[in-house]
């Protein structure tokens, strides 16, 4: 099966803090002219959340919560969020071909076990959602957009009992869609703002991801290889977070006129990106080979830990000053 590359920022919407919905969700909205970078100054997440949702409580990387997609950040730039459960894809056929034609797009919720693209096809059941795009009568056949092995988003065709095999045969039967409303942009933008600063000001993080790398690996309570991989799945966040977080402060002008504070904050999230990508690097290569340079990686993560402290110290330049202006 060849892939067709959809067009989509892949940077920005990536797999790194994203999971299958979320980037799915940002990608369509950006695609109706939403101003999605608005959304995310939810990606001020701590290190210390990071370490407690994936190190401690073992979640998987995609039930990451970081409230990204909350109701009253959609309806800042005039979303809703729907959602609708069926017994069937019979059921769910005539609302899903009406969300086409008139949104553009629908977000079905089905198996990967039955769709061919997928790397888990006839062998693994695990739920995922798909985005139907259009419906070709003639043919009967379902345009849909999703990840291709390698986690970039592909156009696909399948006939329609391909797609509706994944959505009977899923235990969480549910059509996701987003529709739109009157709203204000400028009283949006400074809804976003304020709970950014009030983000920013209750902001917390003791860096113990970041100072006790070396003891985590080094416990005797979890497995090399596990600790490896849970650390490549948090510093994955991470990373993907920072670079979001970079979004929104290019995103969310104008700028405070006088402020340098906004482009210096956004290089200082720049350089965590590339060097959190480092990190990711060295991890990656851990899990492949079962070998770490530990006195590296902590070093490394020493570094960031200054730039951390340096960020927080700029959103807080940043957000006292929108506050005077």
């Amino acid at each position: 099966m060849k892939d067709m590359v959809y067009p989509y920022d892949k940077g920005l919407y990536s797999r790194l803090f994203l999971n299958c919905f979320q980037r799915q969700s940002l990608v369509m909205l950006a695609e109706r002219g939403a101003p999605v970078p608005q959304l995310l100054h939810r990606c001020l997440v701590s290190t210390d959340d990071m370490l407690r949702q994936i190190v401690r409580e073992q979640r998987p990387k995609y039930a990451f919560d970081s409230e990204l997609l909350a109701p009253d950040d959609l309806a800042g730039i005039g979303i809703v969020a729907e959602e609708v459960a069926f017994e069937t894809y019979a059921e769910a056929r005539r609302l899903l071909l009406d969300v086409v034609a008139g949104e553009g797009s629908a977000i079905l919720v089905g198996d990967v076990f039955y769709w061919p693209h997928c790397p888990e096809y006839t062998s693994k059941h695990l739920v995922h959602t798909i985005v139907l795009k259009g419906f070709e009568p003639d043919t009967g056949q379902w345009s849909i957009i999703d990840d291709n092995p390698a986690s970039v988003l592909c156009s696909y065709a399948y006939p329609e009992d391909v797609i509706a095999a994944g959505f009977d045969n899923n235990e969480l039967r549910r059509v996701r869609y987003y529709t739109t409303t009157s709203f204000d942009a400028d009283e949006g933008r400074e809804a976003a703002r304020r709970a950014f600063a009030d983000r920013v000001d209750r902001y917390e993080d003791s860096h113990t991801l970041l100072t006790g790398v070396g003891d985590l690996l080094a416990s005797r309570w979890i497995a090399p290889e596990r600790a490896i991989a849970a650390l490549h799945d948090v510093f994955s966040i991470y990373q993907g977070s920072r670079a979001g977080l970079a979004a929104y402060i290019r995103g969310s002008a104008p700028s405070i006129p006088g402020s340098a504070a906004e482009p210096e904050v956004a290089a200082v999230l720049d350089r965590i990106v590339a060097r959190t990508a480092d990190a990711q690097n060295q991890l990656l290569l851990g899990k492949v080979t079962g070998l770490l340079d530990v006195d590296r990686l902590s070093a490394l993560c020493l570094g960031l830990k200054t730039a951390e402290t340096e960020l927080l110290h700029g959103l807080r330049e940043v957000t006292r000053a929108r506050e005077a202006a």
